[in-house]
């Protein structure tokens, strides 16, 4: 990161390159944040069109301009109240009420990001000319640009504040802005890893005002989590985002910016009723769900009481570098009853010249076979010392598999002569407990990819497998995250060795609350099963705020009717009839819930009722996390109370 210090007073507290970082995890597969924070109800979001082209980058030296000259905007409105002032920028110059601003960049990490601002002539920043009720506001141009960066490039800028006991009076913190979308960054001292609190802003193009209420910040999800007190602050900045795709070069103005006292920060209002539970009344008939293909047999021993090695292999900078995780943590799963290992793996990132392949440039896929079958031998290995079933999951989090490269041959080709390579390696391996899992969740950052389109791949990469190995299972999922209702509009391949998998994570609104990447962070304390006696009848109890999605305030209002087992198996249901009728296995290899937010007794009560609901309809299971934010393993020991919910243990 490079920062640019406009006066010797100026330190880089609470600055570093991680801030910036986009957490990539099994927590947040590389989506972006779902916290959009409020507007005034006369205000509405806006997201940049084409008729509101994005600001060139002006100079960095900007000659005073005249606001009376300018179009007339607004007008916004000062802030008067018992909070802060920090800067309305009339004064003309650097200087907030707590210190004087600055300006960072990505290029000390490999990017290409440009911020300017208006300068005076000693090179100072000083504030741009408006005609929006008020004479200046801040101005920063930039040009997000990831030339070399790993991550996503970003520009930012922001202000020092002393950490101060009295400023834990504070509740909130309000803003006008005009311009692209951003992030609003309230740091403090507790936070160590740059995890900072953050809020989310969409991009408009007339004047808006921002409310932040502190209790609605969430932390990016790839530190630790740390509570937020407002006594810490030691940092207000805004951050500019873009992607690894393409160069984005935009503009932002900042006005009137404010701290609340608590007494200034609006309160949530009862707006739900306390309802008794809806209870599904689920009934089938033991034929409908009985299996006698021997594949089914198969499944329940060795692809039962299974657990994912995840945030690893599967990201999108996933390439083995070192064991992360070994026959140590293999040895760990077996003593404490776990039957199978899945392990999500990139497998085409081990693929030497896999985009001129896809090009056509070369005609011959090459691999890197030292650096993926030492990986894979390896689990083979373990697995096999210490009576575990083994699932080689490819499993892209960098979503290369997508609308675009699903109608493209070469990509399809390049992914089957994968599968090939690696079929081919193990077709004379004996053990039958080793599995070929086609690729996880095809298209999993968006969903668009069709059912019709997935099994034109799918198809082929059967087929290359089948030409090197006819013995070892393969397990297929369906498009849209392994989606149960594609699943049962489907006709099973005509292959006779393969599994079919779905995942589920519902209710979602439990199983995902706090996830920085969902349009859940900020919800908490939802439980499960869903019980009157700790419900409440304002949703903000939960973390519901004016900025949360509609449909997300829908599904915790309805919450009443889906937080249940019962709830949880009528959906699974229809996977098992679909599999009965075509007499074809069926097996889910994800589910889990996030640690965040709920509590462990909920967990508990969650994970029971998964285990019951796959013990009744003869369902192999597989837990979605190892360690993390979807653990049942913390400090090498079974979580408390896992061994009687997941019926494993030593």
């Amino acid at each position: 990161m490079q920062l640019k210090n406009f006066y010797p007073k100026m330190s880089i507290l609470g600055i570093a390159t991680v801030m910036a970082l986009t957490a990539c995890s099994d927590d947040n597969p590389s989506t972006p944040f779902a916290n959009t924070p409020q507007f005034p109800d006369s205000s509405s979001a806006m997201e940049p069109t084409s008729s509101d082209a994005l600001a060139e980058p002006t100079s960095s030296s900007a000659a005073a301009v005249d606001p009376s000259t300018l179009p007339a905007e607004g007008p916004i409105t000062l802030p008067q109240g018992l909070g802060v002032l920090v800067d309305d920028f009339e004064d003309g110059d650097n200087l907030s009420v707590f210190d004087y601003w600055y300006t960072y960049n990505d290029n000390d990490n490999g990017g290409a990001s440009i911020i300017t601002t208006p300068l005076n002539a000693e090179e100072n920043i000083i504030p741009a000319s408006v005609n929006n009720g008020s004479k200046f506001a801040l101005q920063v141009n930039y040009t997000l640009d990831r030339g070399d960066y790993e991550f996503d490039p970003y520009v930012g800028w922001g202000v020092q504040v002393a950490p101060d006991e009295a400023n834990g009076r504070f509740g909130g913190l309000t803003y006008w802005y005009k311009g692209g979308a951003h992030e609003v960054h309230v740091e403090i001292t507790d936070v160590e890893d740059y995890d900072v609190h953050l809020a989310k802003f969409p991009a408009s193009r007339t004047w808006k005002q921002a409310v932040v209420r502190f209790k609605d910040l969430v932390q990016g999800g790839w530190g630790k989590e740390v509570p937020f007190d407002a006594k810490h602050i030691m940092a207000i900045s805004f951050q500019a985002k873009g992607n690894k795709s393409k160069v984005i070069t935009d503009s932002l103005f900042i006005d009137n910016i404010y701290l609340q006292d608590s007494s200034e920060v609006e309160k949530d209002q009862p707006d739900m009723e306390i309802k008794d539970p809806v209870i599904p009344n689920v009934t089938f008939t033991e034929a409908e769900i009985t299996v006698t293909n021997p594949l089914q047999e198969k499944a329940m021993k060795y692809l039962n009481k299974g657990v994912n090695f995840t945030n690893w292999l599967e990201n999108a900078d996933g390439k083995f570098k070192s064991f992360e995780l070994g026959e140590k943590d293999v040895q760990i799963l077996a003593e404490n009853g776990f039957k199978s290992l899945r392990l999500p793996i990139d497998l085409d990132l081990y693929a030497t010249n896999r985009d001129a392949f896809v090009k056509g440039t070369d005609t011959e896929l090459k691999f890197d076979d030292d650096t993926l079958f030492m990986v894979l031998d390896s689990f083979v290995e373990w697995t096999a010392k210490h009576n575990m079933s083994f699932v080689i999951d490819y499993h892209e989090y960098d979503n290369s598999y997508n609308t675009t490269s699903a109608k493209d041959t070469n990509y399809i080709k390049m992914m089957a002569e994968t599968w090939k390579h690696v079929a081919a390696h193990y077709a004379e391996n004996t053990r039958e407990d080793l599995f070929f899992e086609l690729l996880n969740e095809p298209d999993m950052s968006d969903g668009k990819v069709t059912a019709a389109q997935w099994t034109v791949a799918a198809q082929a990469m059967i087929d290359a497998i089948r030409t090197v190995d006819t013995k070892h299972s393969i397990l297929f999922g369906d498009a849209q995250w392994y989606s149960i209702t594609l699943l049962t509009k489907r006709t099973p391949f005509t292959d006779d060795n393969i599994i079919y998998v779905i995942h589920t994570y519902e209710p979602f609104a439990f199983t995902h609350q706090g996830g920085s990447w969902t349009d859940y962070a900020t919800i908490h304390d939802l439980p499960f099963p869903y019980d009157p006696a700790k419900w409440s009848t304002v949703s903000g109890d939960f973390g519901v705020n004016k900025s949360t999605k509609s449909y997300v305030k829908t599904n915790i209002k309805n919450y009443y009717k889906t937080g249940s087992k019962e709830a949880i198996m009528e959906q699974i249901l229809k996977a098992k009839k679909w599999a009965a009728t075509n007499n074809v296995p069926v097996i889910i290899n994800e589910f889990g819930a996030l640690n965040l937010r709920s509590t462990a007794e909920s967990r508990i009560n969650y994970l029971t009722a998964m285990r019951e609901i796959c013990d009744t309809l003869q369902i192999p299971w597989t837990h979605w996390g190892y360690t993390g934010n979807f653990s049942v393993i913390e400090n090498g020991k079974l979580i408390e109370g896992l061994d009687k919910a997941l019926g494993v243990g030593k």
